[in-house]
This record gives structure tokens, C-alpha cells and sequence, in this order.
């Protein structure tokens, strides 16, 4: 029986980066080939697959369904070889590192980092810390965690480096009528929440009356009272669900800027922080979905 053929990493590489930079002569650049040579990997890999991967445009290409079903498969083949490659090929790292984030951000996105971080970096031991935003800072400053991530209003800016930004927007049930009382009821963070500043800055701003009505660290808590209609809450974009409606300026509202969420590490916390610092980051790269990421 005839050993089926195995897909090159390299021909793999190079379709992610010509879907990410949606050019064939951007992408030759990233992998270091002339443009005809990344054409030829994309002919040797689509003869392969026996399928087209990309429509060519006049100006850009972009990827067909069947090149939209390989893109999982593809970023999945590079994960699980640049796991296999950092285990190893790099030394190996030990000792203890401190990580604070958020409770919210720990349910949603944390698994799966932590996941590909001992997949690679096994003897690393790694002691999470779950708090709201302004504790982290607090506990961050005092010198008691290595690697934390911290959510600021954009506006504000704020310590660390910037991994991601994304607008928040008020949130309702659709088809409630809580964004219409007076004065206007809010589920809102805790004092000293990034998402709380926006909110109760835009009001005063608006001249609009309001009253927090339900306060809570959990954003699930928060959610459940804008879902049940009893009060209105800031959400990122992301976040919104089929059963949320967008509040605006027909409902005497506003859009609430963006937040940023930002990473802050030790200098000298060592190798074992720093490489978890980086999988953090990566983990908010073109590569992975963008998840909702809960209020401080």
C-alpha cells in the first residue's frame, strides 16, 4: 500500500502568510522567496489538496471556501510543529512564575494559552492569580507577580505593552426597555474598572441621569442583568450576543471608545516569565480568534 503524501510545513507557512498579508509578493517577503517561487508552493500545494486554495484578484487575493476550511487545518499543523520544535530544541526552562488576570479572562482564554505553554515549556510551574484589574496593578507594583494583564480605557492609556484594543459599546436585551427609565440603570464593575470610567464618563458628558443598580467583579453577574433587563451594561463589540441590542444615539446614548488590555512584566523575572509573557501576546495575534475579554 502506498504511503499517502505528507504536507510540507514550508508550503503550510507560506499559505498563512499570503492570507495574512493578502498578497503573494507581501508574503514572499515574510518567507524570505521571490514571488514566483511562493506561486509555485501554492501550485504544488493546491495539486496536492486537489482543491484551490485562493482567488486572485487585480489587486489582492483572497482565500476560497475550500481555502477557508484549510486555514484551520494549516494553523493547526504550524502550532503543533512550533510546540514540537520549542520543546526540543530550546534549553529547557524551570522555576516558578507569578501570572495575574482577570477571573473573567482566566475562564475564557487562559486554559488555552496555559495549554500550549506547558506543552512546550513543561517544567515551568505557573501560579495564576485571579483578580479585578486594579488589585493586579496593586500586586504588580508590590513586586508579588512576574506577568499580568490589566485593562485601561484607551483614552487613559496605561503601564505595559498593548496587546489589544477594541471598542465598548453599551450593551441591552434586545428589544428591552431598560435603556428607557430614568434615571438609567447600569451593571457595572466594581470602582476602578476601565469599562465603569467609560461608562460613567460618557453619561456625564450626555447630561444623562443614572443610577448603578447592580455591581459585581464577575462579568457573567453583570450580563445576567442586562439579559434579564434590568439594567444596560458596557460590553466590547465582540462580545455582543444574538440576544444583546446595540445602545446608540436613538436610545440618547453614545458609543463608549475602546479599552485597551495590556501586559506587564518584570525585568527581572527571568527567562520562564518572559516566554510566558510572549505566548500571552501571541495568543492575541492573527492567528487565534478574537474572544470576547471579560470587564475588570
Amino acid at each position: 500500500m502506498q504511503a499517502p503524501h505528507m504536507i510540507d510545513t514550508d508550503l503550510v507557512r507560506t499559505f498563512l502568510a499570503i492570507h495574512e498579508t493578502g498578497s503573494f509578493s507581501a508574503a514572499a517577503k515574510r518567507v524570505l522567496r521571490t514571488p514566483s517561487a511562493v506561486s509555485m508552493q501554492m501550485k504544488r500545494l493546491e495539486e496536492q489538496l486537489g482543491r484551490v486554495l485562493f482567488e486572485r484578484l487585480p489587486r489582492e487575493v483572497r482565500l476560497t471556501g475550500d481555502g477557508e476550511t484549510f486555514l484551520t487545518y494549516a494553523e493547526e499543523i504550524m502550532r503543533v510543529s512550533e510546540a514540537a520544535l520549542a520543546r526540543f530544541t530550546q534549553p529547557a526552562l524551570a522555576g516558578v512564575v507569578r501570572f495575574g488576570a482577570h477571573e473573567d479572562f482566566g475562564i475564557h482564554r487562559l486554559p488555552t494559552i496555559l495549554a500550549r505553554f506547558a506543552a512546550s515549556h513543561p517544567n515551568v510551574d505557573v501560579r495564576v492569580t485571579l483578580k479585578e484589574s486594579k488589585v493586579l496593578r496593586e500586586r504588580f507594583e508590590a513586586g508579588e507577580l512576574d506577568v499580568a494583564l490589566h485593562t485601561v480605557c484607551a483614552f487613559d492609556g496605561g503601564a505595559g505593552q498593548l496587546i489589544h484594543e477594541e471598542p465598548l459599546v453599551w450593551a441591552g436585551k434586545r428589544g428591552g426597555r431598560a435603556w428607557q427609565r430614568e434615571p438609567l440603570p447600569m451593571a457595572l464593575a466594581e470602582d476602578g474598572c476601565a469599562w465603569r470610567k467609560s461608562a460613567l464618563k460618557s453619561l456625564a458628558r450626555l447630561g444623562r441621569e443614572g443610577r448603578i443598580a447592580y455591581v459585581s467583579e464577575n462579568g457573567k453577574a453583570m450580563l445576567a442583568a442586562m439579559e434579564a433587563d434590568l439594567a444596560i451594561t458596557p460590553l466590547p463589540v465582540s462580545a455582543l450576543g444574538p440576544d444583546h441590542e446595540r445602545l446608540g444615539k436613538r436610545h440618547g446614548l453614545e458609543d463608549l471608545g475602546s479599552y485597551q488590555l495590556r501586559l506587564m512584566q518584570r525585568e527581572d523575572a527571568g527567562c520562564a516569565a518572559e516566554a510566558l509573557a510572549e505566548h500571552v501576546v501571541e495568543s492575541f495575534g492573527p492567528r487565534m480568534a478574537t474572544a470576547p475579554v471579560a470587564a475588570e
